[in-house]
């Protein structure tokens, strides 16, 4: 009963503060980078967003009212997603946020989401203290967090015969946050392995020879490849013409985008990190994900990349709310997404109530390439389940109260 209270209070709050209409469509935002380092990730994750969209209008929308997406580019800039977000919930009324960016600029709208007490699905960023740190009860997490990730790749690589290693990433912040929880998670497992080289650049650069040779002449078992989009795909054609790939094992640290260029390049029998699930394996496993890739590929001539799969799973989740909280209220739904079960295109889903984080697994494959697509996709998947990976509610609390 106080649990109802509550949302008819919320509502009517609501209704005062936004200005909400029973005879309008009910309106989303949908908040990106379509301009800068993700905007090809984030291009296809949005046709995820507009696919599940138009599906939720084929049921009738909500009590016979329309859904329409406001889509927003924030590039890289982590000021503008703030402002973006105030300007999506004061001038377009949406009741919800989806989306993502870099973890810089997905802080940033979540802080103006705090204030506005509106839910925000983030797809892209997966830096811990979005959830954790700088945790609230409006975000929530539809991919693994990069301490999940990192913890998923110390297990992965009990299972591999390297001991020996190289790291070539991005000199900001998230690059050093994922060397540095690879180390520290080697450690708590007790894993001995050796890494002989560093390389660091910055976003953006175009000649990787110094750095080429700065790993071959390290001689590692095996190359970890923390860089990724354009950076990425200029350091593979650059390795490639110089015989790397031939010579040491490589792992793909970054979100293999296999729609463009990268997805004829990558050398075959590469490991790669499947972030948020690779389609193809997915797809074999549930019927419904099946269905999801079907009609992304019939409706658009090209396949989801993991981040798609996450968005899709976000606006599953936000709809399953809705029809719990049996309100589109912002307050409530929000509230209803904390704990909930749904299920998703990874299968039995749930969002844990501490953090927003659902229990999504961390994925793990080789590249390689068959006849069903014209690009090389993952093979031999490991899963490793987010129970093994996430941290426990003790930890979350202990990080909260330091």
């Amino acid at each position: 009963m106080i649990k109802f209270n509550l949302i008819i209070i919320i509502l009517l709050i609501y209704t005062g503060l936004f200005g909400y209409s029973e005879n309008d469509p009910i309106k989303l935002g949908f908040l990106g980078d379509f301009s800068s380092f993700s905007k090809a990730y984030t291009e296809n994750m949005y046709l995820a967003a507009q696919l599940s969209v138009s599906e939720l209008n084929e049921q009738d929308g909500f009590s016979g009212r329309r859904i329409e997406l406001i889509k927003r580019d924030g590039g890289n800039e982590p000021q503008k997603h703030y402002d973006l977000v105030v300007q999506l919930i004061k001038e377009e009324k949406v009741v919800a946020i989806f989306g993502g960016a870099s973890s810089p600029a997905v802080l940033k709208a979540s802080a103006a989401c705090k204030e506005f007490r509106i839910p925000y699905l983030v797809s892209i960023g997966n830096s811990q203290s979005l959830i954790i740190e700088n945790g609230h009860p409006y975000i929530f997490q539809f991919q693994p967090t990069l301490t999940m990730e990192t913890k998923g790749f110390s297990i992965f690589t009990t299972l591999m015969p390297w001991k020996r290693y190289a790291w070539i990433g991005p000199d900001y912040t998230w690059g050093h946050d994922v060397l540095r929880d690879f180390k520290q998670q080697f450690v708590k497992i007790g894993k001995t392995l050796k890494w002989t080289t560093e390389a660091w650049h910055p976003l953006g650069t175009t000649d990787f020879k110094t750095i080429i040779d700065k790993i071959l002449k390290g001689k590692p078992d095996a190359l970890v490849i923390g860089s990724w989009g354009e950076d990425v795909r200029l350091f593979m054609i650059q390795a490639q013409a110089r015989g790397l790939f031939e010579k040491i094992a490589v792992f793909g640290w970054f979100s293999y985008d296999m729609n463009g260029e990268m997805g004829r390049i990558v050398p075959e029998g590469m490991w790669c990190l499947a972030r948020g699930g690779p389609f193809n394996y997915l797809a074999k496993k549930f019927p419904r994900t099946k269905q999801m890739v079907d009609n992304f590929y019939k409706s658009y001539d090209t396949y989801p990349v993991g981040y798609a799969i996450c968005c899709y799973d976000s606006f599953l989740a936000w709809w399953q709310a809705v029809c719990n909280a049996k309100t589109i209220d912002p307050e409530a739904v929000a509230l209803a997404l904390r704990g909930m079960k749904f299920q998703g295109l990874r299968g039995d889903s749930f969002i844990r109530e501490i953090d927003g984080q659902l229990n999504c697994s961390t994925y793990f494959g080789r590249l390689v390439y068959q006849e069903d697509y014209p690009f090389a996709v993952w093979d031999s998947i490991i899963e490793i389940t987010a129970e093994k990976t996430w941290l426990t509610e003790e930890e979350i609390l202990s990080i909260r109260g330091k």
